[in-house]
């Protein structure tokens, strides 16, 4: 309650509670130089109410891990602790800053737009592929949503209102602020800086894990995918879209593609050394390149127990032997 005794820090957590904001952002929209802001941000941070996320050279805001945040905008407005016209002017200045960061996101989408076609128009529409992902998804629930290398986002938009909470990670600052300006307010997605080669979350965390054209950026495919099997919990599932194997070399010169496309014995055999059965594997022909989606699932203990048994049935044989 200290950390709220102070009309600025009550502000900060009306607006953090909406969206996450740069802490520039914040100063900007409660109209405060950056240092007076940050002192405030570091008061809210200190009592949990509030916490810190880097990304590349910003700092982030949002809600801390406090059981008290659940009930402070309630507090809040019960209280009347606020005065409506400062409110109501943040609300404008916050508006202000999302235009911003969607004129930004155009103009970014303006100048790839014909890098970003030319590999659109090697294979079939993404409408396509996208309808191909969902029909192969069925009506399963989704639960708790990773899209690794979430990009602008479109996976999250795509996936995310069938999910119970949403998690997007890319390496790319840029790529996360373009996202951060794309996405539906309410989606209420986590979005986070990180490598897809040690995701920064907890073993078992995530019920489904995408991996949307982004595994041929990586050296290493089967350490991401090893990866997404650490994040996924029992049950859970792992879907890749990627190309089938090709030989089309300027996309490794001219797009930084790491891997040409993947067969289905690579992938199955990727999948089979993180503990994953894989499930299905679909093509979809069209164009230069032929896109394929893999969809593989994580053992529930019910299916691990017997693994279990027999391994033990095994060994003692051989001892018996022995």
């Amino acid at each position: 309650m200290r950390a709220l005794a102070d009309d600025s820090r009550v502000r900060i957590m009306l607006l953090i509670l909406e969206t996450e904001l740069a802490v520039g952002e914040i100063a900007q929209i409660l109209e405060q130089s950056q240092p007076r802001a940050s002192r405030h941000i570091r008061i809210l941070c200190d009592a949990g109410l509030a916490e810190r996320r880097r990304e590349g050279s910003w700092t982030f805001l949002r809600p801390g891990p406090s059981p008290a945040v659940l009930g402070i905008r309630q507090l809040v407005h019960d209280c009347d602790a606020h005065d409506e016209t400062v409110a109501r002017g943040d609300r404008e200045r916050l508006a202000a800053v999302r235009a911003e960061r969607a004129r930004s996101a155009e103009t970014y989408f303006t100048a790839q737009a014909e890098k970003w076609d030319e590999i659109r128009s090697l294979h079939i529409s993404e409408r396509q592929v996208e309808a191909a992902m969902l029909d192969m998804l069925g009506t399963q629930d989704i639960g708790r949503l990773l899209d690794i290398g979430t990009g602008t986002g479109r996976m999250i938009e795509l996936l995310g209102p069938r999910a119970r909470s949403v998690c997007g990670i890319d390496r790319s600052p840029d790529m996360l602020r373009l996202a951060r300006a794309k996405l539906d307010e309410a989606l209420q997605a986590e979005l986070l800086q990180g490598d897809f080669n040690a995701l920064p979350l907890a073993d078992g965390s995530m019920d489904m894990v995408v991996c949307h054209q982004v595994l041929h950026y990586a050296q290493a495919p089967e350490r991401v995918i090893a990866e997404a099997a650490r994040v996924l919990a029992p049950e859970g599932c792992l879907m890749i879209v990627d190309f089938a194997p090709h030989d089309l070399e300027e996309l490794r010169d001219g797009h930084a593609h790491a891997r040409l496309g993947f067969s289905d014995g690579a992938i199955a055999g990727w999948f089979g050394a993180a503990g994953l059965k894989l499930d299905r594997s679909d093509a979809l022909e069209g164009g230069t390149l032929d896109v394929k989606i893999w969809l593989g699932s994580k053992p529930g203990p019910a299916e691990a127990r017997p693994r279990a048994a027999n391994d033990r049935s095994k060994s003692s044989k051989r001892r018996q032997a022995a």
